[in-house]
């Protein structure tokens, strides 16, 4: 099941009509990274959240927020 976090990244990703691969080489990361997050399987980290922030142009903490409901879910 595809978290909240995961959910609006993957939306964000859609949106712009980007792939994975240009996704992570603007944003730093991995792609198995970013495919773990979109599926929710893997925490992000604080650097992570603000840069998928930055280069989605969303508005600080949304990301932030949503991740928090990762950490409060059972794993």
């Amino acid at each position: 099941m595809m978290s909240e976090f995961g959910e609006r990244l993957s939306q964000l990703r859609a949106k712009r009509k980007l792939s994975l691969n240009e996704v992570c080489e603007q944003v730093g990361i991995p792609p198995s990274r970013l495919i773990e997050l979109e599926r929710g399987v893997r925490l992000p980290t604080s650097g992570q959240i603000e840069s998928l922030e930055n280069f989605f142009e969303i508005n600080s903490g949304e990301l932030a927020k949503l991740s928090e409901s990762l950490e409060k879910a059972d794993w």
